[in-house]
């Protein structure tokens, strides 16, 4: 990175996700915003007008090509993350790609070996990993303060209705509930399966889904998986855009359990788990608060890993292995309900 105060960051797209992370820079110590990017220059003038940004571009390769612009956020359709990812590398901008990160492990891996070539910073945009209670959530596992990890419930699931517009509900930008929210039930589960052995991850051995999947959007609308790991853990995990459930992350081990009432979006300030530890008449509730809000200490982790040179995240931020290993899992899931998208049979 070029001696600055702050990251220089351009966004690429201008939809919901990216004002919510234009936001969280503008809320930032470590960065500021310098470019947009959009397949319109209206879009991208409105945009910059909103969030106060000096530059906007009626183009992506624009933004890449703005020396003012030190790391790229990708807020484009599943489709696009690797193609960016790697015309983002060639560029030598440092990035944040919106999960997930690319349409299956295939691209994945093409993605990053580009970023590795250009020795950039990648991480894919798991927020939750960045909080202070996935570390606490990750540390009482880990300490085995409820035995040994058996059972693992993860849910993300809501109710957008049926609306085929939205690309969440379009095949041919990869779309679908799995894609969209249930990677992350799939990188809760392979954090805690790894953490129960004392890793940054494990990978399961198996995995059975099932969905029912739209006529009209050719996506799944809900779907759930089983799990297996090695060792004996098991997950059951669910996901789903047309139905509303509590989203709660449950960990059941041999003297205890954990429940994580918020785990995907925890709260900034009284972030909640619910610990029942063996010969404990009553579960023990743990607040914790976070330094800044959840998306800007997502923006911060960035900072920070490009301020140390170093091109990934440590655990629990995804690391370039975890999110392999998420897109493989990504990939089971799908194989096991028959859904693939019409840009992997080009």
């Amino acid at each position: 990175m070029r001696a600055r105060r702050t990251l220089a960051w351009g966004i690429l797209g201008t939809g919901k996700i990216a004002k919510v992370l234009a936001e969280a820079i503008k809320q930032s110590s470590t960065g500021h915003l310098a470019a947009v990017g959009s397949r319109s220059i209206e879009s991208a003038r409105a945009f910059a007008r909103d969030w106060d940004i000096p530059r906007a571009f009626g183009s992506y390769d624009e933004v890449l090509s703005c020396k003012e612009v030190d790391a790229v956020y990708i807020s484009l359709p599943n489709r696009l993350h690797a193609e960016w990812t790697i015309r983002c590398a060639a560029a030598g901008k440092h990035i944040l790609c919106e999960k997930p990160f690319t349409v299956n492990r295939a691209e994945a891996e093409r993605a990053i070996e580009a970023v590795r070539a250009a020795k950039v910073f990648l991480m894919e945009a798991f927020m939750y990993r960045c909080h202070p209670q996935t570390k606490r959530l990750v540390e009482i596992v880990r300490r085995g303060e409820i035995g040994e990890v058996r059972l693992i419930q993860a849910s993300f699931s809501f109710n957008m209705g049926l609306n085929l517009q939205n690309i969440r509900l379009s095949n041919g930008e990869a779309g679908g509930g799995i894609m969209d929210v249930g990677c992350y039930p799939i990188s809760m589960a392979r954090l805690i399966a790894g953490a129960a052995g004392g890793n940054p991850f494990l990978n399961p051995s198996e995995v059975r889904g099932t969905a029912f999947i739209g006529e009209q959007s050719r996506v799944d609308q809900q779907a759930a998986a089983s799990l297996k790991f090695p060792g004996g853990c098991v997950a059951d995990l669910s996901c789903g855009t047309q139905v509303a459930t509590d989203s709660a992350v449950r960990v059941w081990g041999s003297e205890g359990h954990i429940l994580v009432p918020v785990p995907w979006k925890p709260a900034d300030k009284h972030a909640r788990l619910v610990v029942l530890r063996k010969g404990e008449t009553s579960p023990t509730e743990e607040l914790i608060d976070s330094p800044a809000p959840l998306y800007t200490m997502q923006v911060d982790a960035v900072a920070a890993a490009i301020r140390n040179h170093d091109t990934e995240v440590k655990s629990p931020g995804m690391t370039w292995a975890d999110t392999l290993g998420n897109m493989a899992a990504l990939d089971a899931w799908r194989a096991s309900v028959g859904l693939s998208f019409d840009c992997e049979r080009r």
